[in-house]
């Protein structure tokens, strides 16, 4: 009796389970994106003010920060991409697994339903 009760609430955690882990390897996934996305710009920051320190005209100095910034906003719009994507993966899979858990239960009610009206 007790290892039908822990076998039928390790079947039915199972989806929470799997959601779980998605959301874990989601947030580890956007995690790492924004650690190696901060890295690269305070990289690319300090790289920036040295070779500011050694302009020698405005308009070369304004050339060094157009092409900084062109690059700041390729590397963001990079990251943010990924970030969506890995959004859009977690959602698809919370979908499948709420759907899947909703035919289950439907299903299991039409059979308790079936079995007490004797059909």
């Amino acid at each position: 009796m007790y290892q039908n009760i822990a076998e039928t609430m390790k079947t039915q955690m199972q989806p929470v389970m799997e959601l779980a882990e998605s959301n874990k390897a989601t947030m580890e996934k956007l995690a790492n994106l924004q650690k190696e996305t901060m890295t690269e710009v305070v990289s690319a920051s300090m790289q920036q003010i040295k070779a500011l320190s050694e302009c020698k005209d405005p308009k070369s100095a304004m050339e060094l920060q157009t092409a900084f910034y062109k690059d700041l906003l390729a590397k963001m719009t990079n990251t943010s991409e990924q970030s969506i994507a890995a959004m859009n993966s977690a959602k698809e899979t919370f979908s499948a697994a709420v759907e899947a858990a909703a035919k289950k239960t439907t299903a299991d009610v039409e059979a308790a339903v079936n079995k007490v009206s004797g059909k």
